[in-house]
C-alpha cells in the first residue's frame, strides 16, 4: 500500500495505491466548525444532491445510472468529529481493469456531477426534490423516540448544554421547517466556497491519471486556511453525579451514564484508552458484561463506548425495571476494581489481541483505508504498523492510571414502568 497526498490549491487529494480490491472508492468530505443551526440543513443538502441531478432529473434516471456503472455504490452522509461536522459523499466501482476503458474517467465524473451539477433553476433547488427529502428526514427525526437508546443516549448528551455532542445529529424540526429552496441552495454554495475539502481514491491506480482527473472535473477553487482544533474541550468533572429520570411504559429500562476524561497524555488518548475500553464494556468479554449480567442477571446488555474526539466515554445498558440502583453499585465497583488493578491478564491480553485483530482487519476495506488516513491527517494518528505496535506497548500500569482520570458526571435513566403502575410513596 502506497500513500501519497497531493495539495491541490483549494483542496487535499490522498491516494492509497493498492492491489488488495477490484473496485476504486472515491470520497470527497466536506468539513466545516459545527454550528447547532447548520444541522439540519447539511443532512438535507446531503440527501438532495444524491436525488436528482441537471442530466438525471429523476430519481429513478439517477438509480438506472448506477446500474449502468456496473453497480455502481453512490452513498452520503453527515457526521460529526469532534468540533467539525463532516459531510461525506462516496463512490465504489469496478475498476475498468476489469470492465472496459475509459469506465475510471465516467465513475468518477458521474461523482463530479451529482456533486456539481445539481438540479436547480434561478438559483433554488426544485420544490418538488425538497419537499421529498425534507419528508424523509422529517420522519428519521421523529423515528428517534422509537428507539429507546437512542432516545436516551440523545437525552444525556443534551444535559451538557452547548458541548458539541449534545446537539440532535439528525437535527431539528423547527429548523426543518424553515428551509426553503433558495436557502437550501445558498447554503450549498457556501460549503463549496469554505469547507475544507478532502478527497480520498483508493484503489489499483496511477497516481498522475487521477490527478488530472480531478483538476478536470473537480471544480473547487477557493483557498482555506487549514486549522488543527477537532478536539472538543475537557468537560468539568463532578464531585457527585448527577442523576436525571424520565418514565415511559415499557418492561425494561434504559440507563445510560456520561463520564468525562481529563489531561489524558496523546498516547493515553490513542492508545491505552482503547484497550480500557475493550477490558470495561467493548466485547462481550467485558468486565461489565460479566459483573452485571452474567454473574448478576441485571441487565439484558451493557456496553461502554469512549468518544475519543469529545474527551468522554459512555456506559449504556438495557436493564431490569428496578435494578437501576443495583447496576449503578455494580458499574462503581467495577470502575474502582479497574484502578486499582483488579482484573485478570486474560482479560487484558485478550482487550488488546482483539484491538489489534480490528486494525488488522481495517486494512481489508476501503473505508477502514480512509478513516485512518483521514485521522492521521486530523489528529496526528499513527499508520497502521505504529498503532499495533503502541498498542502492545500498553500495561496493567497503564490502565490503572487512565482509570483514575475518568470519572462518572451525568446518569440518564429511561425507568420502564408497567401500564397502571405508580410509585408508592410513604
Amino acid at each position: 500500500m502506497n500513500y501519497e497526498q497531493i495539495n491541490m490549491g483549494s483542496y487535499n487529494l490522498h491516494i492509497i495505491k493498492t492491489t488488495k480490491f477490484k473496485t476504486i472508492t472515491v470520497e470527497v468530505n466536506f468539513r466545516r466548525k459545527l454550528k447547532k443551526e447548520e444541522i439540519t440543513i447539511r443532512n438535507l443538502l446531503k440527501s438532495i444532491l444524491l436525488y436528482t441531478t441537471k442530466d438525471f432529473k429523476t430519481e429513478q434516471e439517477l438509480i438506472r445510472e448506477t446500474e449502468n456503472l456496473y453497480d455502481l455504490k453512490l452513498v452520503s452522509s453527515n457526521m460529526r468529529i469532534g468540533n467539525d461536522s463532516n459531510l461525506s459523499f462516496k463512490v465504489r466501482f469496478l475498476n475498468e481493469k476489469y470492465t472496459e476503458k475509459s469506465m475510471n474517467e465516467y465513475s468518477i465524473s458521474f461523482l463530479m456531477n451529482v456533486l456539481f451539477n445539481p438540479n436547480i433553476e434561478n438559483e433554488k433547488f426544485l420544490d418538488d426534490g425538497l419537499k421529498k427529502c425534507k419528508s424523509k428526514l422529517e420522519k428519521s427525526i421523529q423515528k428517534l423516540s422509537d428507539n429507546k437508546l437512542k432516545y436516551t443516549l440523545i437525552k444525556l448528551l443534551e444535559t451538557t448544554k452547548d458541548m458539541p455532542y449534545s446537539y440532535n445529529s439528525f437535527g431539528y424540526l423547527e429548523d426543518l421547517e424553515s428551509i426553503t429552496s433558495e436557502s437550501l441552495y445558498q447554503y450549498y454554495q457556501s460549503v463549496l466556497a469554505n469547507d475544507f475539502v478532502d478527497v480520498f481514491v483508493v484503489g489499483d491506480i496511477e497516481t498522475n491519471e487521477i490527478k488530472e482527473l480531478f483538476k478536470k472535473y473537480f471544480k473547487i477553487n477557493t483557498f482555506k486556511k487549514y486549522k488543527k482544533d477537532i478536539l472538543i474541550d475537557e468537560l468539568t468533572p463532578r464531585k457527585r453525579i448527577k442523576k436525571i429520570t424520565e418514565e415511559y411504559e415499557a418492561n425494561q429500562s434504559q440507563l445510560t451514564i456520561l463520564c468525562t476524561m481529563n489531561h489524558l497524555t496523546d498516547f493515553e488518548r490513542k492508545y491505552v484508552l482503547l484497550v480500557y475500553n475493550e477490558m470495561l464494556g467493548g466485547s462481550s468479554n467485558s468486565l461489565l458484561l460479566d459483573t452485571v449480567r452474567e454473574k448478576n442477571s441485571y441487565a439484558y446488555y451493557i456496553n461502554s463506548n469512549q468518544k475519543t474526539y469529545d474527551n468522554i466515554l459512555m456506559i449504556y445498558s438495557g436493564i431490569e425495571n428496578g435494578n437501576s440502583e443495583n447496576v449503578l453499585k455494580l458499574i462503581k465497583k467495577t470502575l474502582q476494581d479497574v484502578s486499582k488493578g483488579k482484573f485478570s491478564d486474560e482479560v487484558f491480553n485478550n482487550s488488546k489481541e482483539t484491538i489489534i485483530a480490528s486494525i488488522k482487519a481495517s486494512t481489508d476495506s476501503p473505508s477502514g483505508i480512509i478513516n485512518t488516513y483521514y485521522a492521521r491527517m486530523l489528529v496526528n494518528s499513527d499508520d497502521f504498523e505504529k498503532r499495533i505496535e503502541n498498542i502492545k506497548k500498553v500495561t496493567k500500569e497503564d490502565i490503572m492510571a487512565v482509570s483514575k482520570k475518568i470519572s462518572m458526571h451525568t446518569l440518564y435513566l429511561l425507568e420502564g414502568k408497567k401500564e397502571g403502575e405508580t410509585d408508592e410513596k410513604n
